[in-house]
């Protein structure tokens, strides 16, 4: 009884491990992504003329709206929303702006 104790507490341990590596390479992944896309946007917001800032400032703010609609019955946490809009304000005050670099 006790081989197989030990047997099942390796096996969890195992799986503990698998999903932390998945994890820590999903999260890798995703700041890979979020570091190209940043950097797109330092390289694409100086290029816009003010008329084109406006109209992409519209589409972008109902963009945002859209997605916050669907995950109105998917908890999140207050991180994950704070930085939402921090980000969409901090983005839209540059498109305001018109033709600015973001912070």
């Amino acid at each position: 009884m006790e081989l197989e104790t030990q047997n099942d507490d390796v096996d969890s341990l195992n799986v503990l491990k698998a999903l932390a590596i998945s994890n820590c390479n999903a999260v890798s992944r995703f700041g890979a992504r979020l570091v190209v896309q940043s950097k797109f946007i330092e390289a694409v917001l100086p290029q816009l003329r003010a008329a084109q800032c406006g109209e992409i400032a519209r589409r972008f703010q109902q963009g945002v709206e859209d997605a916050m609609a669907h995950t109105d019955d998917i908890e999140m946490p207050a991180e994950y929303h704070a930085e939402l809009l921090e980000l969409t304000n901090a983005l839209l005050t540059v498109l305001e702006a018109g033709n600015a670099r973001p912070r």
